[in-house]
């Protein structure tokens, strides 16, 4: 069951800097979880939703900008485990400025976003801003330098999927490095969005409560290079940049 509420924002009477606009339009959205362990109500999809226009990043937040925010605000999260951990004595490491902030949470980006006049967006904005309304797999569009393989049934509840792997000059494949914002300009989609794949996890808004588990919409697909795990289940061995269409949920919270 979906437990957040997105709150509107001022309407813009321009596109704010930094941002790209998102016509409005429909889409067919499907999802995809490989793990049934914890629920996500995938009942009636795929199906056609429709959006109104709005306004998304171009970019990731950055860590320069993130530092921006702290320091007008004297921002301090209430939860200080692993917050900005990647940072030295709360300082950007030179010539990381403009890489992708990480190390913060759902409540601190939250904070963020009410600061810059924005907030999350939702899964199903997220989605169409990512796949457009054309229904592409990837953000450039179908284009894989090496084909998927049949799903395989690991457990009862787990299911192994395998989207195949880009070309390499469209984002990070997954070789554990994470890297400036804008570097992949292949793979830039045609609403202009840039860093939906293979870059960093993306936070939604989206907060869902499952029996006893309750869970943030994370998207996109991120740098990281997993060695194997139970929960990072849905892409492929080497590397872990995820279609437009896919969720992952993260529990525990």
């Amino acid at each position: 069951m979906l437990v957040s509420e997105s709150n509107p924002t001022v309407p813009a009477r321009s596109t704010p800097e930094g941002m790209v606009k998102i016509p409005a339009g429909s889409f067919i959205m499907q999802v995809v979880n490989g793990d049934q362990f914890i629920s996500y109500p995938k009942d009636g999809y795929p199906k056609s939703i429709s959006i109104e226009n709005y306004y998304i990043d171009k970019y990731p937040v950055t860590n320069e900008q993130f530092k921006k925010f702290i320091e007008e605000t004297r921002y301090s999260p209430t939860d200080t485990v692993n917050f900005l951990k990647h940072w030295s004595n709360r300082k950007i490491k030179k010539g990381e400025e403009n890489f992708p902030v990480v190390n913060i949470s759902y409540e601190d980006a939250q904070a963020y976003a009410r600061w810059a006049g924005k907030r999350l967006p939702t899964e199903a904005e997220w989605q169409y801003a990512a796949q457009t309304t054309d229904g592409r797999t990837w953000p450039w569009g179908n284009i894989v330098k090496q084909s998927g393989k049949p799903e395989k049934n690991v457990s009862t509840t787990l299911t192994l999927v395998d989207y195949g792997i880009p070309d390499s000059t469209y984002c990070n494949t997954g070789d554990g490095k994470l890297y400036p914002v804008g570097k992949y300009k292949k793979g830039i989609n045609p609403f202009g969005v840039a860093d939906l794949t293979g870059c960093v996890w993306e936070l939604t808004n989206d907060w869902y409560q499952s029996d006893t588990y309750q869970y943030i919409i994370l998207k996109g697909g991120s740098y990281y290079k997993p060695g194997g795990s139970w929960w990072l289940c849905t892409g492929w061995a080497k590397a872990f940049a995820l279609p437009a269409n896919v969720t992952q949920g993260i529990a525990g919270l």
